[in-house]
């Protein structure tokens, strides 16, 4: 209940003090048995659709509106229920260029709340892209890590919760 009252605190203040978006960012979850199975087709274990379910009761109120991942299986299902949840579709973004989706979404979504669900090593540069200086790394196995970045003028802030 906590963390729901953060995140939404954190969105509502970037909106209306700032009229910017929050960017909320998130690991994809656990992931299913790879053995045999192309990268970008390796799907969520049961531990992992678990995460991604609780995802989305975590940001039922919490005014996203825009889903992002990136085009393999494991970052679609992880933001698909959060996604159906909030009668949002899931859009892709290529995972090769932050800054270009940073521009994306000060362009397009200047005033929203915005979630993004991306890879262990992509995830630190979208949020370096959007601002933040200070370092956002994490462990390859830690699939528990959920960002806000709440862009301010000349920089953005970053909080680091668990889920």
């Amino acid at each position: 209940m906590l963390l729901r009252l953060l995140i939404a605190a954190s969105a509502l203040a970037a909106c209306a003090a700032h009229a910017q978006q929050s960017v909320i960012l998130v690991r994809h979850a656990e992931l299913g048995d790879a053995a045999g199975v192309d990268a970008k087709a390796v799907p969520l274990s049961s531990d992992g659709q678990a995460r991604a379910e609780r995802l989305a009761k975590m940001l039922e109120r919490s005014g996203v509106k825009a889903v992002y991942a990136t085009d393999y299986q494991r970052t679609r299902a992880t933001a698909e229920p959060t996604a159906k949840l909030l009668q949002h579709e899931v859009m892709v973004v290529s995972q090769d260029h932050p800054q270009e989706f940073v521009d994306r979404l000060r362009k397009e979504h200047a005033g929203d709340v915005v979630l993004v669900v991306g890879h262990s090593d992509t995830v630190a540069g979208i949020i370096k892209a959007l601002g933040v200086g200070e370092d956002a790394r994490f462990d390859k196995q830690d699939f528990g890590n959920f960002f806000v970045v709440t862009p301010k003028a000349g920089s953005a802030s970053l909080l680091r919760l668990r889920y």
